[in-house]
């Protein structure tokens, strides 16, 4: 993998838990369709997979269980903290 490719995934996976903040301090719905934030980002849905994956290991984002075949996501408190910087 090209140092190119490794910041490419660094910055996707930025932008979508950025994204989510913003939704989330919006005060739009709890849970967001993590496809339709990464198809905004111009990443795929495999991508999307990967990104979200991350993002939970971290506990910056949790999945709902209740969707089959989708990828329902809301920030948690941790991801806040880490886009503005506290965590």
């Amino acid at each position: 993998m090209t140092d190119d490719e490794v910041r490419r995934r660094r910055e996707a996976r930025r932008r979508f838990l950025e994204v989510l903040y913003d939704h989330s301090e919006r005060g739009e719905s709890e849970y967001q369709d993590g496809y339709e934030i990464a198809a905004g980002l111009g990443v795929s849905r495999q991508d999307a997979e990967r990104i979200v994956r991350y993002h939970e290991d971290h506990g910056f984002i949790a999945k709902s269980a209740g969707v089959r075949g989708g990828l329902t996501v809301r920030i948690t408190a941790r991801g806040i903290d880490h886009v503005e910087g506290n965590g």
